[in-house]
């Protein structure tokens, strides 16, 4: 495995204990101690930074350390350069890959009509 993601972890364990005590300071919102991952969440991650030398390739494959070149069915086109790539894999064994991207004022989602949603539960049983 990269050296950087093994550093980045670390990074974000340091992050979560630094805002818990300070939630005991009283220098943010109260919150828990940092827990381990669940065991019934099947969910694994890892996140390569711009310091993890990953880059999308011409032909549009995601090249990234240790792993190589993987196909990539793209959504959308990305708005900038990525600065982080974060690939998931969920219980059913698909992988995701979430870019972390750099948008203008311009760039901002569009306006969307707020719809609510209620759910009234089941019906007991006769």
């Amino acid at each position: 495995m990269s050296a950087v993601v093994l550093q980045q972890c670390l990074r974000d364990l340091d992050t979560a204990y630094r805002n818990f005590f300070d939630s005991l300071k009283g220098k943010r919102p109260r919150m828990g101690a940092p827990r381990f991952k669940s065991k019934r969440d099947t969910r694994q991650s890892v996140r390569f930074t711009a310091n993890a030398r990953w880059k999308i390739t011409p032909g549009g494959k995601l090249s990234l350390p240790k792993i190589g070149d993987v196909a990539v069915k793209w959504s959308r086109a990305l708005p900038s350069q990525p600065s982080t790539v974060t690939v998931v894999k969920d219980s059913a064994g698909r992988y995701f890959a979430s870019f972390v991207v750099e948008t203008g004022q311009g760039e901002a989602l569009p306006d969307t009509v707020g719809e609510v949603g209620i759910d009234l539960g089941r019906s007991p049983s006769p």
